[in-house]
């Protein structure tokens, strides 16, 4: 048992995990005690086991399969083994790093085979060490270095092209990364206004913006939540309308069921041409918030991305997860990415 939770089929019954088919404390349900001399025989009380099982201590178990007694009466497997041919074994996808259950795809000490270590500023996804936050600058106006290669904004060439507010001659203006410099400002000088490109062109108090249904969502304390249900499996459309529209953010609320091994997938297409996003998942709202991702796709150029993640075994992986979209390069205010969400299923 874990946190109160118990992996299916056992029950939480009087704070343990127990099979309500051959509990004899615990028979069909908590607290339904079988009478002295009698079994707990597939979720009844019976004077005798059925056939192919043994007899343990007023349980009635298949010893090829029962996590309380594995191979033999009282050999408990421990809550990260499943019972498998009479043997406790470690869950689908899971790998025994020095006795404990481990996945690889995602350990940190363990990414990609036992005992490989990621470095502090890393995570392990899909059996890789890589940067806890990307393998690029994102974000080339907020001072951190996002892919941990010591570039920080401008001068890592990933910001080639992208720009940042200033103070242009009738209001907002912008100027653009060239060569790992800031160039000059460009400002308004009365032209006709260009939506979402942070220059007020027509010197009309500020620039032009479009925004979606969804905003403001623009960092980990604004994530707007998918639908109330938990387990969402739909899609939902929005947009960068601006340079200034750096981030989308969403959360939503995980059950984890019955099920092994559930996953949650996420996609994100029709990414508008020319344009580069990228998706990221957490755990919870203080991962989020220090960018302490589960699972990351930052693909390059148009292409689309996709997460996979996978639950662990003996845990619950129930709550609330959240998702970034981060804009690379491109903004527009009238074309729509599409962000799909499946899981926890």
């Amino acid at each position: 048992m874990v946190s109160g939770f118990c992996e299916p089929p056992l029950r939480l019954c009087a704070g343990g995990c127990v099979s309500l088919e051959n509990n004899p404390l615990h028979c069909g349900g908590c607290g339904q005690e079988c009478s002295g001399g009698s079994f707990c025989d597939q979720g009844s009380c019976s004077t005798v086991c059925t056939a192919g099982l043994a007899e343990c201590g007023g349980a009635c178990a298949d010893l090829d399969t029962d996590r309380a007694h594995c191979g033999s009466c009282g050999n408990a497997c421990a809550t990260d083994r499943m019972c498998v041919d009479g043997d406790c074994v470690c869950a689908p996808g899971m790998q025994d790093c020095g006795g404990q259950c481990t996945d690889t795809e995602t350990a940190i000490r363990h990414c990609g085979q036992c005992n490989l270590a990621c470095e502090n500023d890393e995570i392990c996804g899909e059996g890789s060490c890589i940067c806890r936050t990307g393998n690029r600058e994102t974000n080339c106006t907020d001072g951190v270095d996002d892919d941990c290669d010591d570039l920080v904004d401008c001068e890592d060439p990933d910001c080639e092209g992208a720009t940042r507010r200033c103070n242009g001659a009738c209001g907002a203006g912008a100027e653009t990364c060239t060569s790992a410099v800031w160039g000059e400002c460009v400002g308004g000088s009365g032209e006709a206004e260009i939506c979402g490109d942070g220059i007020d062109q027509d010197c009309m108090d500020g620039d032009e913006r479009n925004p979606d249904t969804w905003e403001p969502n623009d960092d980990c304390t604004q994530c707007r939540l998918i639908q109330p249900d938990a387990d969402p499996n739909r899609f939902i459309d929005a947009r960068f309308d601006s340079v200034d529209d750096q981030v989308d953010c969403y959360r939503f609320v995980a059950d984890d069921g019955v099920s092994y091994r559930e996953r949650i997938r996420l996609g994100l297409s029709n990414i508008p041409q020319g344009h580069d996003y990228d998706l990221y998942l957490y755990e919870d709202q203080a991962a989020c918030q220090s960018q302490n991702a589960l699972a990351l796709s930052v693909n390059t150029d148009n292409r689309d991305e996709a997460i996979d993640w996978g639950e662990a075994f003996g845990t619950s992986d129930s709550g609330t997860y959240f998702i970034r979209v981060v804009r690379f390069a491109g903004h527009s205010c009238t074309e729509d990415y599409r962000l799909t969400v499946d899981g926890l299923n």
